[in-house]
């Protein structure tokens, strides 16, 4: 039922190093080998080896310190743009926020259509000394739907395992609409839900390239977010709309999708055109 001999890939960007002190020690115990890539966003800082080292992670590693601030987005292109340099093979990948906890890494044998594997997240949204606990050991929550909650099925892109090939095509697709993406983001009032948007988009891509292509669903929790910071603004702009969320993000998310289908459009004429 699981697949023990597939090559994995981490992705994980980070602004504020001092959360990898959250994130790295529970992959350090995942107990299965992959390969982790690191991006720092933050050009006042620089994250050595020898840091993430001590930290308890020994497996295959590297570590891209940018040389400005790009954003959520552009730095997870930047680590895709890196693996394909570099010339890295892996089957599947998966993208880790600096805050969260990736809790397995387990992969059941799916059809070729699943271009991704969708589980469930529990978020920590009270209490210091629970993000404490489970830095420590990431079976150590209770779901108690006040101070620890339980989202089923978590639909996104941080710690949702896609094929190898299709975060390389999505990444290729973002990457062509990168000015159209940029023009949405300038027009909000709140940051742009990057999260969201790069899973609607790999949805729309996948679904493209292949009509039966689908996630597939795996009830089990991967993934432990920590949502104790309640600071309503983040870089001068508000995290949620302060109006009507809801209805103002799945605006931004339609307007995403626009700019995805319309690269996707582009691409494809420009392979009729040269034939």
């Amino acid at each position: 039922m699981f697949d023990k001999r597939t090559r994995i890939i981490v992705g994980m960007t980070t602004l504020y190093n001092e959360y990898l002190g959250i994130s790295i020690p529970g992959l350090a115990r995942l107990g299965k080998k992959f390969t982790l890539i690191i991006y720092n966003d933050n050009p006042d800082t620089k994250v050595k080896k020898s840091y993430i080292r001590r930290l308890g992670y020994r497996g295959k590693l590297y570590v891209v310190n940018g040389g400005h601030n790009i954003g959520q987005l552009r730095a997870r292109l930047a680590i895709v743009d890196f693996v394909r340099k570099k010339k890295l093979n892996a089957d599947w990948f998966i993208f880790v926020d600096d805050d969260d906890i990736l809790a397995n890494i387990v992969i059941p044998n799916v059809s070729k259509n699943n271009f991704a594997i969708i589980q469930n997240m529990a978020v920590v949204r009270t209490r210091l000394i629970d993000v404490l606990r489970v830095a420590r050991n990431a079976t150590n929550y209770t779901i108690d739907n006040e101070n620890i909650y339980l989202v089923r099925p978590h639909v996104g892109l941080a710690g949702t395992l896609v094929r190898y090939s299709a975060i390389l095509r999505m990444a290729d697709v973002m990457n062509n609409a990168l000015q159209s993406i940029s023009d949405v983001d300038e027009s909000l009032t709140f940051r742009p839900p990057v999260d969201m948007m790069m899973w609607s988009a790999l949805n729309i891509i996948a679904r493209h390239d292949n009509e039966r292509a689908t996630p597939i669903y795996m009830d089990t929790i991967n993934y432990i977010a920590t949502d104790v910071d309640t600071c309503p603004t983040k870089y001068g702009m508000n995290i949620q709309p302060t109006k009507n969320p809801t209805q103002q993000i799945s605006r931004a998310i339609a307007r995403y999708d626009a700019a995805i289908r319309a690269a996707l459009h582009d691409n494809n004429a420009a392979l009729w055109g040269n034939n």
